[in-house]
């Protein structure tokens, strides 16, 4: 056999081997770009949707965003927290729900929020309402609840002080029992 046609041989499958690798190594590069544009778009709803969602999981960037990801111009920063009491002194004595949304954090959390807000005051004594929209600030400024200034709007918070409900079948302590208990009782 003459080693010219071995060679030849060789040469040809390198060729079609160095063909193939490039159009392998074009459609990784494709791919890529295909991705990298499929994640930015993702990142575009997830800002829509307010930052929230199921992103990508990992290492985060600081301000608590995905790795990668960059808050565009005119974005809101929603997920910031906001000083209420902050707020609350921003506006005038006589304000409505427009005046507390000119604060730039109240702003960033939208209405849905402000209204919560409006409730914790007034039931804190902050503020009173004066007719539908329109409130006034109290002259309590907090009650001096210490340095949070906030008082705890948990589920729990409305059942201090109160007594435990009884249990069912069962008697208070140091109460005398009245009707059939009290018979039962006494007749055995």
């Amino acid at each position: 056999m003459p080693r010219g046609r071995r060679a030849d041989i060789f040469a040809t499958l390198r060729a079609q081997a160095s063909k193939a690798l490039s159009q392998l190594e074009r459609q990784i590069e494709d791919a890529r770009n295909e991705l990298q544009r499929m994640i930015e778009q993702a990142n575009n709803w997830r800002g829509l949707l307010g930052g929230g969602g199921s992103g990508r999981r990992g290492r985060r960037a600081a301000g608590g965003r995905p790795a990668g990801s960059q808050r565009g111009p005119g974005r809101r920063a929603g997920g910031r927290r906001v000083n209420w009491d902050e707020v609350l002194s921003s506006v005038p004595q006589r304000f409505g729900v427009e005046d507390i949304m000119k604060h730039p954090g109240a702003a960033s959390k939208g209405r849905a929020q402000v209204y919560p807000a409006l409730t914790r005051w007034e039931t804190a004594g902050r503020i009173r309402r004066i007719s539908k929209g329109v409130y006034e600030k109290g002259g309590s400024g907090g009650g001096g609840r210490g340095a949070r200034g906030a008082r705890s709007t948990g589920k729990r918070a409305g059942r201090r002080g109160r007594r435990p409900a009884p249990k069912k079948g069962g008697r208070r302590p140091g109460r005398k029992p009245k009707g059939a208990a009290a018979q039962a009782e006494s007749g055995s």
